[in-house]
């Protein structure tokens, strides 16, 4: 794989293939209609930075910070995003291709809301006040994700995998919770769904 250390994000336009980016400074930046495939970018930066009818397939960003990034008509496919900071991402944003795996992200304040996130895996991220308003999750798994905060709101979780995830308040009145799995103690939060009282 080529190695490629740009100096700013001007230098991802056009269409790039198995080339791995190092040190991108993007912060506030835009970037139209650039393709990658097969691509990696390592500690870099796109806060704020605007992405515009780009397509990133198989790509891998590890150790990246694209909090607060802006996705428009933007393609993600089979992307896997590792140790990176996301937070504040509207995903819904993105065109209709968007599939990735997340792997020890913090993904604080980000919207996954009205997508289809069947299957998908999460580990060890981070989704303190994300919103899953009329998103799919079935089959879905979390691991050891910490889910304070998080609104789930006319959530399909069918078989979703909850069971090693923690800080979650989900309301069986207003979400599908056909053979999702739980474990204790957590799940407790589940009763307060309930006018009930536990001693």
């Amino acid at each position: 794989m080529q190695e490629a250390t740009p100096p700013d994000i001007s230098a991802l336009s056009g269409d790039h293939e198995d080339e791995t980016f190092t040190g991108v400074e993007g912060d506030n930046a835009e970037l139209r209609s650039a393709s990658f495939s097969r691509c990696v970018f390592r500690n870099s930066s796109f806060q704020f930075a605007r992405l515009t009818n780009c397509t990133f397939e198989h790509c891998v960003f590890d150790c990246c910070n694209l909090s607060l990034l802006h996705l428009h008509a933007t393609k993600i496919i089979r992307a896997k995003f590792l140790n990176s900071k996301l937070s504040g991402i509207n995903w819904n944003s993105a065109s209709g291709f968007f599939s990735a795996t997340f792997n020890g992200c913090v993904m604080d304040n980000t919207s996954f809301s009205s997508m289809n996130l069947s299957k998908y895996l999460f580990h060890a991220c981070s989704f303190r006040d994300a919103s899953f308003m009329d998103t799919k999750l079935a089959h879905a798994t979390f691991e050891e994700c910490d889910l304070r905060n998080c609104t789930f709101h006319n959530t399909d979780l069918s078989h979703a995998d909850f069971s090693t995830s923690y800080n979650y308040f989900i309301s069986a009145d207003t979400n599908k919770l056909y053979k999702a799995i739980f474990s204790l103690p957590e799940a407790v939060s589940l009763l307060s769904n309930f006018n009930i009282i536990l001693k």
